[in-house]
């Protein structure tokens, strides 16, 4: 009975871990499979700079700043940020 309580942190400590696993991993897959696309892509077509208007690049650009964001809110305010 004396680890009960430590049991449970455990388990609310996985379960927290858990859920940020799960999303993890289908993020990770379709990450995978545009970078794929983007190879088969630039494969077949090169660059995209000769066919790309400023919003297919202000579009690709939009990931990179919200990461961006995210990364230097987590550095700057620390556990501030969560």
């Amino acid at each position: 009975m004396a680890n009960q309580p430590k049991e449970q942190a455990n388990e609310q400590a996985r379960q927290a871990w858990r859920s940020w696993v799960i999303p993890a991993v289908g993020s990770m897959a379709f990450f995978s499979s545009m970078l794929i696309n983007g190879f088969k892509n630039y494969r077949t077509y090169g660059f995209p700079t000769h066919v790309f208007t400023r919003s297919d690049w202000v579009l690709l650009a939009l990931p990179v700043v919200v990461v961006g964001v995210a990364l230097s809110d987590i550095v700057l305010k620390g556990d501030e940020a969560v």
